[in-house]
């Protein structure tokens, strides 16, 4: 249980960014739309417990890509390792957003902020859930909108 305190966190709050079920009117424009579309093939790779294709949104930089919990990652591989072991022994994982906003920063710069709650079911029955908020710098590059920055965490228990 103790490994799976600690990877499985990063497991939840990077997962975070998959996407079930987003409260809102909907996308106003292209950029919008078109980061929204993205997250939801991240969320996709998350369903079905596909790191690599999780990961395949996430820019290759060794600028430390990714902020979970007040950890900062050097590398986006690093995070990705995290991530593989926190799938170890995971049988699903339920994202349902109460929140999901995309700002446009510019037509090749967007931020989507997100809240909700996770659940996650092991191979042995048994069930995790809490809340989670989530922030994300997509980027245009290559034809393809990428997260060049994620911050992920959990709130603190009141």
């Amino acid at each position: 249980m103790t490994r799976w305190i600690r990877s499985g966190s990063v497991l939840l709050l990077v997962l975070a960014s998959a996407h079930i079920g987003a409260a809102g009117d909907g996308p106003t424009g292209p950029v919008e739309k078109a980061v929204l579309k993205a997250h939801q093939a991240m969320t996709a790779a998350a369903q079905e417990l596909d790191a690599e294709g999780f990961f395949a949104f996430i820019l290759d930089s060794a600028k430390g890509p990714v902020i979970q919990d007040g950890r900062l990652f050097a590398s986006r591989a690093e995070a990705l390792e995290v991530v593989k072991r926190g799938f170890e022994g995971v049988a699903t994982v339920e994202r349902v957003y109460e929140s999901e906003d995309v700002t446009v920063i510019s037509e090749e710069a967007a931020l989507l902020t997100g809240k909700g709650t996770s659940t996650v079911t092991l191979v042995d029955g048994r069930s995790l859930s809490g809340p989670f908020a989530v922030s994300l710098v997509f980027v245009l590059r290559d034809g393809g909108w990428k997260v060049l920055h994620g911050h992920y965490s959990i709130p603190n228990p009141r």
